[in-house]
């Protein structure tokens, strides 16, 4: 009887024993395979790393081949109008006014056009930069609508906490374009004595404001054309929201929420 017992438990021990052996086993393996698998996960998201690196890279290069093709050539062959232009004017001596105008309008337009080239230009070349960088373009054409109009006073103001705001290239450039769009308009149907720019911070959002003291328009009645929609459709393209108010001989507000 008692060898029996002894037998009994000598083969239960036994079992246990290559039970413990299989779960060990089993544990082994699943732990391989666990250890394969996030190998195999962590080397398929590099290989998508490089993937996208490569990609960018083409992009960027195609983005400078495209650039400079826009500078050597379009610009190469806007400058030879306005010389030709100017040749014509000074050169033969033209005594009609009106021509004199339409060839002074040419000329004004193609260097209006070799600006936004050099901004888009510019755009192309940057995937990435801060409210800093913006700051200095809409100074510099602000300081060229001046000269433009110097009767009409500019200030243009940014609070210190949007400067280091990161943009993409296409908020950038909507941004700017909008603004820009927004001063023309107050300088050319406005006629203000003021127009104010303002970047400020507002709950998470950049808040900016183009401010005149024009004579403003009646919101229901006036034809906004084809100028406030392009700036409404620039801000929606990037998920900002533009809106206007302005009443007669109180000038006009635009504000844009990004």
């Amino acid at each position: 009887m008692l060898m029996q017992i002894a037998k009994k438990n000598t083969q239960f021990q036994i079992l246990s024993l290559i039970l413990l052996a299989l779960i060990a086993i089993a544990y082994l393996i699943y732990h391989q395979q666990k250890l394969k698998n996030n190998q195999q996960k962590q080397e398929f998201q590099l290989k998508s790393a490089i993937k996208e690196i490569e990609t960018q890279n083409k992009l960027h290069e195609q983005r400078l081949s495209i650039s400079r093709d826009l500078h050597d050539n379009i610009g190469a062959q806007l400058t030879f109008v306005i010389s030709s232009v100017d040749n014509l004017k000074f050169g033969n001596q033209i005594t009609d006014n009106k021509i004199t105008n339409q060839l002074t309008k040419i000329s004004d337009f193609t260097k209006s056009t070799i600006i936004e080239l050099r901004d888009t230009i510019w755009a192309m070349n940057t995937t990435e930069f801060s409210f800093d960088d913006l700051r200095s373009r809409i100074f510099n054409f602000i300081e060229k609508a001046k000269t433009a109009k110097e009767e009409v006073a500019f200030l243009f103001t940014i609070d210190d906490d949007v400067t280091g705001i990161k943009l993409s290239s296409i908020k950038g450039i909507n941004i700017y374009r909008t603004i820009q769009e927004a001063v023309n308009n107050a300088m050319k149907y406005a006629d203000a004595k003021n127009i104010e720019v303002n970047v400020a911070d507002q709950k998470n959002k950049i808040k900016i404001t183009i401010k005149d003291d024009g004579k403003g328009f009646d919101l229901n009645t006036v034809d906004f054309g084809n100028g406030l929609e392009n700036m409404k459709k620039r801000i929606a393209e990037i998920d900002g929201k533009l809106t206007v108010n302005s009443e007669i001989d109180k000038g006009t507000k635009i504000t844009i929420l990004i």
